[in-house]
């Protein structure tokens, strides 16, 4: 459960309006003038955006969230990165302001029913959880408490009511949008032909002389010649076949396009109609005898099929741009001063 209180504490915390616009900390976003300063307690400010405080306890927590989330979306590629960089510092840092911006300008846009709705979804929070000492423990590790945790979700709500009501209304997308969209990138919607076919494999390494290879394609013939007599394909897959991937299963491969394959085997399944079986095929893993079972043409998803889609799509890219824009927005008429000992 400490998985849910940690997405949890990531959705509501830094990464929370991420969300709604995932690209607020891009990279071009002015970065406001630093201070130094001494060490600084978890209470004190690290940055102080309009008069309202950003603590060095809300950047901590921030920066592991985004830590863990790093990791997570990196599936473990960048391992070795134990501790953030300076510029994951400073990026968390810029979310943290933006965020808080956004906030500022939803609060002159109250929401009618907020401490109902920040109730539910604390309920549904706490819901997650087996009883409510395993939800006290996952509060105390990421270091909130409830009503802070309440507080974060009244931040959301209360950006997600404006995002709505103020920024989304506005973004319009119209038919001749969605028409270009699909035109410009039909090989999104295209399915490529596909094969299925079972095949037996005799494997030959790198080292094989040549006798041995003559034998094994004697051997590969004679199982090509059973199976094109109507012999059971999958029985002599099972007895015979090198490949450990698809021998116990009659030597089926499933569905697979062209490009999954090496060429002469591609070029041997793909040449075929259903039943048929092929000549002994080589390629560099050794020889095989194919046997096609099933095809599916290739096939385009019409307009009509994707319209909607596409529609949903080019709104979601409208909205993120919308909010990046009003965020640019904010910064640029703000007080914004920032601390920077914890870096």
């Amino acid at each position: 459960m400490r998985t849910t209180i940690r997405t949890t504490a990531a959705a509501l915390g830094v990464l929370a309006l991420a969300a709604v616009c995932p690209a607020w900390a891009g990279d071009e976003a002015p970065k406001p003038p630093v201070k130094e300063g001494a060490a600084l307690t978890p209470d004190a400010p690290v940055a102080v955006v309009n008069g309202q405080p950003i603590t060095k306890g809300e950047y901590d927590r921030a920066l592991s969230a985004y830590m863990r989330r790093f990791r997570q979306v990196t599936g473990g590629m960048h391992g070795a990165v134990a501790e953030p960089n300076d510029q994951m510092k400073a990026d968390v840092l810029q979310q943290l302001v933006d965020r808080t911006l956004l906030y500022q300008e939803a609060e002159k846009h109250p929401v009618k029913d907020l401490e109902a709705q920040v109730d539910k979804e604390y309920q549904g929070i706490k819901a997650r959880f087996p009883n409510e000492e395993a939800f006290q423990k996952a509060l105390q590790g990421e270091g909130l408490t409830e009503e802070e945790l309440k507080g974060l979700i009244g931040q959301q709500v209360l950006v997600r009511s404006y995002v709505e009501t103020q920024i989304q209304p506005k973004v319009e997308v119209s038919d001749a949008d969605v028409r270009k969209f699909y035109d410009d990138n039909r090989d999104k919607f295209a399915t490529p032909a596909q094969v299925r076919a079972s095949h037996i494999l005799l494997r030959f390494p790198p080292e094989t002389t040549d006798a041995d290879k003559a034998a094994l394609r004697e051997k590969a013939a004679a199982l090509q010649k059973r199976a094109a007599a109507g012999e059971d394909f999958a029985a002599l897959a099972k007895e015979n076949s090198e490949d450990p991937g698809s021998a116990a299963n009659g030597g089926d491969l499933g569905f697979f396009t062209r490009e999954r394959m090496v060429k002469p085997f591609a070029d041997a399944a793909f040449a075929m109609d259903v039943g048929q079986v092929s000549d002994v095929v080589e390629t560099r893993f050794g020889y095989h005898v194919i046997k096609v079972t099933d095809r599916k043409e290739a096939s385009e998803r019409s307009f009509d099929e994707v319209k909607d889609q596409i529609a949903e799509y080019l709104k979601a890219q409208g909205l993120d741009q919308a909010v990046q824009a009003k965020v640019k927005e904010l910064r640029e008429g703000a007080k914004i001063d920032l601390v920077t000992p914890h870096m």
